[in-house]
């Protein structure tokens, strides 16, 4: 048998197995929404993992038995895979899975130290509580809370905005150069004074204001949450145009729009298949778009199936090609979870310290593959580049109770009210599956993290009054 024969054998069989893991995946998720009813961090994440790790591998691979002689781009890349990198993918796919999956339901008894299987009810957990208390931390409490972080937030992107449109030439100098701007990982030192490069992170605070003064306004119909949730809209619109990203544009609008649906339809979810469709169709017009507000010209992309494929297709190119960028670049240690705060503190404050950046982890994957654009690193490959394979064990075990604790506070301050904002919070947990790198997920993503510290404290509100008026 020659090797390509034997590569196809193995694509088949591969094949086989992903379309099973994805009945499989799509079967638990079904039924841990039918447990939450709601949109949780689990969730989020287990579309996320099904979409990059299981979808792309099945759709790559018919593209390639299909098409082999039209491939570009990552698919071109994921057509040189070896027999035994298609296998490995498979396996540390399929681990990482099983174990987020089954670390996730256990619960441990403190009392026999046993160990149970369980899909929690929010009912029967008793995450709905009277609803005084939800008057009291939603209403009073709740409302100033909002107001007063979103008006900072707020404040703060503004300021932003300015400094950073003065330092490129005015606003609409600013929104022209977003393609150049986008890119991940790329320097914008180019453009920006060193010094006001960290403001670029900040000019995305509005987009989290946005969300706590949608949230006061569930509450109270006044005009001060009103007027400022209008400023907010027009900030975050100008940092979406500036950042050119897609996915920022999606994570924006997603939250509202099921929060529309799930509270004015009764089939939610046939028109959630309707937006993705949609959004899908919307990626070639964006990348359009965003190319001719930076270079005053369209650029003729291909709408194909194949490059849309390739959009989603660099989580899997990574874990295809780990084993091999580990044997180049060693392993990393722990380096990329310790050490990542550092890249997120400006330079000019580092070197009052004497300190500089470390090199994060998707500079030695983007220089592997020898790309122009930033390749970011995917959550499986980023703890296989730590640890080596038992970085799956670890990663699928701190992940699971990461997402737990996440719904734990989701489902404890949850209100159909306020679907758009625990929607927007899960959505973390979609994000960090194709974009691990913990020092670009925390500047690129730190409204999010800003909204969670605010479920937080609500969280612990509601537990206060719990405790106090002993409300099971």
């Amino acid at each position: 048998m020659s090797k390509d024969e034997d590569i196809n054998m193995v694509r088949y069989l591969v094949f086989i197995l992903y379309c099973l893991l994805f009945l499989l995946a799509f079967f638990n998720l079904i039924k841990q929404y039918k447990y939450k009813k709601i949109i949780s961090g689990f969730i989020c994440f287990q579309v996320a993992f099904i979409l990059y790790y299981i979808c792309v591998p099945i759709i790559s691979f018919i593209i390639i038995s299909i098409y082999p002689n039209q491939l570009t781009g990552f698919i071109l890349k994921i057509s040189n895979a070896d027999s035994y990198d298609i296998l490995n993918a498979f396996i540390c796919t399929f681990l990482m899975y099983i174990l987020t999956y089954f670390v996730y339901h256990i619960r441990i008894s403190k009392q026999s130290l046993t160990f149970q299987l369980v899909l929690e009810d929010r009912y029967n957990r008793g995450y709905y509580y009277l609803d005084e208390i939800k008057a009291y931390y939603l209403n009073k409490k709740g409302y100033f809370i909002v107001l007063v972080v979103g008006l900072i937030l707020l404040i703060i992107g503004l300021i932003a905005d300015f400094m950073i449109s003065e330092s490129l030439g005015g606003f609409l100098k600013a929104i022209s150069m977003g393609d150049k701007l986008r890119a991940f990982g790329s320097d914008n030192s180019r453009y920006i004074p060193e010094n006001r490069l960290f403001l670029k992170v900040l000019m995305s605070a509005p987009l989290a204001s946005t969300y706590l003064f949608a949230y006061a306004l569930r509450y109270y119909k006044r005009f001060i949450p009103t007027f400022l949730l209008s400023i907010s809209l027009l900030a975050s619109i100008f940092f979406l145009i500036v950042n050119s990203g897609k996915l920022p544009i999606i994570l924006y609008v997603v939250p509202f729009f099921i929060d529309f649906i799930f509270r004015k339809t009764k089939y939610p979810f046939f028109y959630i298949g309707l937006f993705f469709i949609v959004g899908l169709a919307m990626l070639d017009p964006l990348d359009k778009l965003f190319f001719y507000l930076s270079f005053g010209f369209v650029k003729e992309r291909s709408g194909s199936i194949l490059s849309l494929i390739n959009e989603f297709a660099f989580p899997y190119l990574n874990l295809l090609n780990v084993s091999k960028i580990n044997e180049i670049y060693g392993l990393r240690l722990g380096k990329d979870l310790i050490l990542w705060f550092i890249n997120i503190v400006p330079t000019f404050i580092l070197r009052i310290f004497g300190l500089n950046k470390v090199t994060p982890g998707y500079v030695l994957i983007t220089e592997y593959y020898n790309a122009s654009g930033g390749i970011p690193t995917d959550l499986i490959t980023f703890f296989i580049r730590q640890f080596g394979f038992i970085g799956i064990i670890i990663g699928g075990i701190l992940i699971s109770r990461i997402c737990k604790y996440i719904d734990k506070v989701i489902c404890t301050i949850y209100s159909d009210k306020i679907i758009f904002y625990v929607t927007r919070i899960s959505l973390m947990m979609f994000v960090i599956v194709p974009y691990a790198d913990l020092d670009a997920f925390v500047r690129n993503r730190y409204d999010m993290l800003f909204l969670f510290g605010v479920a937080i404290i609500f969280s612990n509100i509601v537990k206060k009054i719990r405790n106090n008026k002993r409300v099971v």
